[in-house]
């Protein structure tokens, strides 16, 4: 593949992306992640008709967790054109939707 991509003059490292915890572009991109949580989060508890301190510490577990697995899953799913930092936010955005409707699937009696 990358020999048929470089014809077009397209030079891809497919092994150059890893995951968020890998550790060799620091801590930055933990930190985004951790933002982006603490967002949805946010926007979680908002949709619901209680929030204690359990409930948000557990609905920022599931979306890290979503987001964790999803990084480890893209590994493999370079998008062309995309540094790492931005595909460690794309691939969290993704892990964290599919958690977030997890977790509202499962809080769906409180909703309204």
């Amino acid at each position: 593949m990358n020999d048929f991509l470089s014809l077009f003059g397209v030079y891809i490292h497919w092994n150059s992306y890893l995951p968020f915890t890998s550790g060799d572009l620091g801590t930055t991109p933990l930190l985004i992640v951790c933002a982006m949580c603490l967002v949805g989060t946010t926007i979680i508890n908002s949709y619901l008709k209680f929030s204690s301190l359990f409930n948000t510490i557990m609905n920022f577990a599931g979306l890290f967790a979503g987001a964790y697995v999803a990084n480890v899953f893209a590994r493999s799913y370079h998008i062309p054109g995309i540094d790492s930092m931005v595909m460690i936010a794309v691939a969290a955005n993704i892990g964290m939707a599919v958690a977030a409707l997890m977790l509202l699937f499962y809080y769906r009696n409180s909703t309204g």
